[in-house]
């Protein structure tokens, strides 16, 4: 991948994260500090032709390095051959955390160690990836409300969930496992458009080696190990900006299929009116636990040990 701006240092040991974007400035400043603190190191960020400062902001950062991405994102199968290129020119031997610019990577206990201390673990376990699900956030009223300040807490903004019904299949590519469910399932129909709702399970969080491959956004990777865990995604694609992203997505049908899910999308929101995404299944989230008590997130044995042995010292 060509890069604009500074070099990449080569520096092992650095936990990375690698973002397509593409006019992500509502979201963006937001999802650098939550990772930041979370303990990521650098971020690689390809850009898809942006036009409303993500490039500008990008560029600034000091941890932050810019790729154009070249040829269109649709022809780069939205977006994967780019990021499988990036990441074995800069992500080799280093934890990579591959996300999109309206997700937050959580996992269990990450409120008491930090990214660095998680991998530690990962590699002590000989594991090479943390499957996670994406769990959507929305506000409480109107999706016209869930108005966001650049820079401002996402979970305030959004701070409902959908507790359940989730269901796992077996499909695809590895991990074999698809998760469902979740608002999206509720609100929209996509039976016209793809057999299942949207798929909630990925595999974010990687020891990148040379040659492995995502093979369908990161739902499906080459064969790794992975252990007994599960992490989660705080997905804040529920913003106020929701519909017309959607519209412009369907004019220029290059995401997946043509973009026959946000034409479900259009389609609800044509005949919804004014979402509202919350109902009376929705919980306001209150942190790890509860996402742990409701088994949307789940630490191994082995995990809990290396928790308390932290808390020990």
């Amino acid at each position: 991948m060509r890069r604009e701006g500074r070099p990449v240092p080569d520096r092992p040991g650095e936990i990375r994260a690698c973002l397509v974007v593409r006019n992500e400035m509502l979201r963006l400043e937001s999802v650098f500090q939550h990772h930041r603190e979370l303990g990521v190191d650098r971020f690689l960020v390809i850009d898809d032709d942006s036009t409303d400062g993500t490039r500008e902001f990008v560029a600034d950062q000091p941890d932050a390095h810019l790729f154009p991405g070249e040829g269109g994102y649709g022809a780069s199968r939205s977006g994967l051959d780019w990021t499988n290129a990036l990441l074995d020119q800069h992500g080799d031997g280093h934890w990579v955390l591959t996300i999109d610019a309206d997700e937050l990577f959580v996992f269990p206990g990450c409120d008491r160690v930090d990214l660095a201390g998680f991998c530690d673990f990962l590699d002590g376990q000989g594991a090479e990836g943390v499957l996670a699900l994406l769990l959507d956030m929305f506000g409480p009223g109107r999706l016209s409300d869930a108005i966001h300040q650049p820079g401002g807490s996402l979970i305030e903004t959004c701070p409902w969930f959908d507790p359940g019904p989730y269901r796992a299949v077996r499909a695809g590519p590895f991990p074999h496992l698809q998760f469902h469910g979740g608002p999206r399932a509720r609100l929209f129909d996509f039976a016209p458009m793809q057999p299942r709702p949207p798929v909630l399970s990925k595999v974010p969080l990687v020891k990148w080696r040379r040659g492995r491959r995502y093979l369908l956004s990161t739902h499906g990777i080459t064969p790794l190990a992975l252990p007994p865990m599960l992490a989660a995604l705080l997905h804040f694609k529920f913003l106020s900006d929701f519909p017309e992203r959607v519209d412009v997505a369907v004019a220029e049908a290059q995401h997946y299929g043509g973009a026959q899910e946000y034409v479900a999308y259009r389609n609800g929101l044509d005949a919804g009116g004014a979402l509202v995404v919350r109902d009376e299944r929705s919980l306001r989230y209150e942190g790890l636990h509860q996402l742990e008590a409701h088994e949307l997130m789940q630490a191994s044995d082995a995990y809990l040990d290396f928790l308390a042995s932290r808390q020990a010292e």
